[in-house]
Formats: structure tokens, sequence, C-alpha cells
């Protein structure tokens, strides 16, 4: 299990720096100022702003030779629906070209691209709509034809998610868009943008869980909400633009059967890698790449020493369930010490000291209905004497996915839990060492 300090790490890592935003901030400043000032294109020019992930705060640290457009400007026209959009588009593309800055200015599906030192562009022309001064139509280079969207209402819907999940929510965002980039083959077309953000919105965890818990939870709901109604059956779910005002407006519509089926299917694969192999540093860093940090293998004996104690427990109970093979569950903690403070804990870490309050929960991507199991294996004296040492199979008592627990006795203590389905268990999670003082 990595520290959060370790998430907070990476976060830090694939982020823009300083210098990237700054560049960036003069590219888009210089640009738009052209727009309104050009000799002819002023007439036309009603408007720029800023949209996509720079506008929202959800952008990444620029790839080399990444060609994903990073920054998106939004140019607003005078133009009604009655103009062609590919007339629009041309237009706009020979008004840039003529600067030797965008020269390498180009007409794509719904813009105009420009690539300038490593940062894409996306300028996009739009027509406001008559009824409502906040909507806008998009265009389209091959029909003409123009399609309602609502960048400024993405914002909005993007920074209200992020308020009502602590401020966490556009943390969860630009992981998810680094393990893309990270992990999406050249041959597949993963979601990305703003269907992404509402695919993570949709089926986001317990935003009061570790970063890494929320991730893992967010993929396991992602899991469960799209692999048996959708992949399984060869379809595609509507993923629904966030925007009240723009309905019927499916954002997965461009996007094959076999690349979201690819999607899910590389989201479950790395599910069951780190069920497997554990939420180790090195496992993340499989999954993420190498920004995110080394672990620290100092203790990593001591560690061992204590699964192992734990797992050889002659107490511990051998599982009473059929296994059925494919499903994922992993255990997040909440600690809170004699004071009523909550503190971090990672599996197998510092010892504990006694008095403290813990509530484990179980995460896994099986679709419900479900039960969950735990079984307690305590080890130690202390535990022994007491008459205390467990080793059976107890239920949730917190909810479906809770149990409630306190640290009492010395050593080292393992809690797991297991998914039973129809008399099966689908699913379990590695052993969580509490080692207490």
């Amino acid at each position: 299990m990595a520290k959060q300090a370790d998430f907070d790490a990476f976060l830090k890592n694939i982020e823009p720096s300083a210098t990237t935003v700054s560049y960036i901030s003069s590219i888009h400043t210089n640009l738009r100022s052209y727009l309104k000032n050009h000799e002819s294109y002023k007439d036309i020019h009603i408007d720029t702003f800023l949209s996509g992930s720079y506008a929202k705060h959800t952008s990444i640290r620029p790839a080399s030779g990444d060609k994903k457009r990073d920054v998106d400007i939004i140019v607003v026209t005078a133009y009604s629906s009655s103009k062609s959009s590919i007339d629009v588009l041309n237009e706009l593309r020979d008004v840039l070209a003529e600067k030797s800055d965008y020269s390498s200015a180009e007409v794509q599906h719904h813009s105009v691209g420009i690539d300038m030192s490593g940062i894409s562009i996306d300028v996009v022309p739009v027509i406001v709509d008559e009824t409502d001064d906040q909507l806008y139509y998009i265009g389209d280079s091959e029909f003409g034809d123009w399609t309602l969207t609502d960048p400024k209402g993405h914002k909005a819907w993007s920074t209200e998610v992020n308020k009502e999940n602590n401020d966490e929510y556009k943390h969860l965002v630009k992981i998810f868009k680094w393990w893309r980039r990270t992990n999406c083959p050249t041959d597949r077309k993963y979601p990305k943008g703003i269907t992404l953000e509402k695919i993570i919105a949709d089926n986001l965890g317990d935003c009061t869980l570790s970063t890494e818990d929320f991730f893992i939870a967010t993929m396991q709901n992602i899991i469960s909400a799209y692999k048996e109604g959708y992949v399984a059956r060869g379809i595609n779910p509507v993923i629904n633009d966030p925007s009240a005002k723009v309905t019927e407006n499916d954002l997965l519509s461009s996007y094959s059967v076999d690349d979201f089926s690819a999607f899910i299917e590389k989201i479950e694969e790395h599910i069951n890698l780190l069920n497997t192999e554990g939420t180790t540093n090195d496992t993340w860093r499989t999954i993420l790449g190498s920004e995110f940090p080394k672990g620290d293998s100092s203790n990593n004996s001591i560690a061992l020493s204590n699964l192992q104690m734990c797992i050889t427990a002659p107490h511990r109970q051998r599982l009473i369930w059929p296994v059925q093979r494919g499903g994922a569950a992993f255990i997040a903690v909440y600690v809170t010490n004699p004071n009523g403070v909550q503190i971090e804990y990672t599996n197998n870490g510092l010892p504990l000291e006694k008095g403290c309050s813990l509530l484990f929960k179980a995460l896994t991507g099986i679709k419900p209905p479900y039960s969950v199991k735990w079984q307690i294996v305590n080890t130690g004296i202390e535990a022994q004497r007491a008459n205390c040492l467990r080793g059976g199979f107890e239920d949730s008592d917190v909810g479906t996915n809770g149990r409630h627990e306190a640290t009492a006795y010395s050593g080292a203590h393992s809690v797991q839990c297991f998914i039973i389905k129809r008399g099966i268990c689908v699913a379990k999670s590695q052993e969580f060492i509490i080692n207490i003082q």
C-alpha cells in the first residue's frame, strides 16, 4: 500500500510546471489578441475564452511527442447556422496561417489545430445559440453541420463535482488522464476529455478515503457499472452530457464497442494486478509509470515476518466457500487515535498505539447483491491470554461493506475480506496487516 505522500508526489510530478503554465498562458493570450485585432477577422470575432483541461484545472504535464491537444480556445463568431461550418473552419485556418507563429494551422474535425514548441492548440470556432447566449454550436469539417455544446456549463459542472468531493475529483481526473496516456495503445481510442471526466464522475468512490483507495474504488465502480451490462453484451452505454442544457448528447457515440471494451478490460487488468501483487509502489509504477515514486524497502524483512506470522497462524481457519477466480477486492481503513484524530495508516505500517478505532471498508467491482465476510487473525501473547486470537469469519457490522475494530493487543494482526455471492467467494482481498505497540 503506497503512502499518501507518494500519491501527492506523483500528482506533483504529472502536473504542468509553473514554467509550462506561464508559457501556455502567454500563447493563448497572444493568439486571442491576434484574432481580436485582426484586420478582417475582428468583425467576425465576438469573444474568445479558454476551455478544456486548462480552464477546468485538470491538465497534466505535456509529454514529448504527445499528439493530443493540450490547449482549447473557443472563438465565438458572429456567424449563424446558415453558414457552413466547413467555410467557418477554413476561414479561421487561413487567418491563423497568415501569422508565421501559426503557420502549422490545419483544419481538424471540429477545430483548427496548431503545433507550437511542444504545445498543441485546438482553436474552436462556435456560433451563439439564438435562445441562450451561454450555449454554443460547434462545427463539423466533414458535413458542415453545427452541434450544440456547453463548454462553460462543463466548467461549472466540473467545479461543482470537485466541491462536492472535498476538492479530490480533479486530482482523480489527472491520475486517470495520466493512466490513459501511459496505457492506451496506438490502435485504440480510450475515452478522453469530457467523456472520461463524466465516466469518472458517474462512478466516484468515497472521496474521504486516501487518494489510493479513492482511485481504486472508482476503478472498481467503473468495472461494476459497465462490464456485465455492456462489455459482456457487446454494446456501449450511453454517457450523457453533464450539461443540463444539452440533452440527447451521448458523449460515447464516437467510440467503438471494441475501443470501450478495451478501456474497461485494461482497468480490470490493473485492478487484478493490484489484487494479486499488492498495492505496492512497484505495482503502481507498472500501472502509472516511472513518475510514481519508488517505495521504501528498508523495513521489508520486518513486514514480511509480520505477514508470515498472520497467514501461518494455526487458528486461522481455511476458507469455507468455493472460490471463483476473476474478482478483486481491497481493504481501505480509517484510523482514529485515542484523542479522536484521524491518522494515516498503510498496510503493515509502523505500530499503532492501543485504543485506536479502526473502520475497514471492502472495495470491490463485483456487481451487487453480495455479502462481505471478514477474517480477523490476532497473534501475540496478549491476545492469547485474553482468549481472543479469533481466525473465523465474521459479518460486516457497518452497512454491507464495513467492519469496526479497535487496537487492543500488542503484535501483528491481519484483516481480510471475502466477497460472497450466491454461496461462492467471487473475490477476496490480500491480508491487511495491523501492527500494534
